[in-house]
């Protein structure tokens, strides 16, 4: 604590408003995910008398994760290298990693059809929030590239 002390607030503000970097990206990113986990954890412990989180809720959960890292890591390339691969890796990317999980969760459901609906549920919930997370962090690289 007492190192922040003496920093003047620019600085602050400069180091943690800054682009989001590959290394930050993947720091924040396993922080959100591990959030959602505890979150996930905290629901299935309170509502022990009904299901909250289907049987395959943690296959669902590392398929996400791990799709969202890949199709980040690909848009993240593209507007690195600028112009109009830029826009096409990050329809691409997105594009890539819904087609990828709906599958999975295709197969999921008709494999395993109990639960249906709370499997379908605990999906979109996950593809949403990790989504989400994922375009607030490439829209922060994009602005950074339109302000230079």
């Amino acid at each position: 604590m007492f190192f922040w002390k003496g920093l003047p607030s620019s600085f602050l503000r400069a180091r943690f408003r800054g682009s989001m970097g590959l290394g930050r990206f993947i720091l924040y990113y396993h922080l959100f995910a591990l959030l959602m986990a505890v979150v996930a954890l905290a629901l299935q412990h309170t509502f022990e008398t009904g299901a909250v989180l289907s049987p395959h809720f943690w296959l669902l959960f590392f398929v996400v994760f791990a799709f969202t890292l890949a199709a980040y890591l690909l848009s993240d390339l593209g507007i690195r290298k600028g112009g109009e691969l830029s826009i096409y890796s990050l329809i691409g990317g997105l594009f890539l990693k819904l087609f990828a999980c709906l599958t999975i969760v295709a197969i999921l459901i008709i494999k395993f059809p109990e639960n249906k609906l709370l499997t379908a549920l605990n999906f979109f919930s996950l593809y949403f929030l990790f989504t989400l997370f994922e375009v607030i962090c490439l829209l922060r690289n994009l602005r950074d590239q339109n302000q230079t």
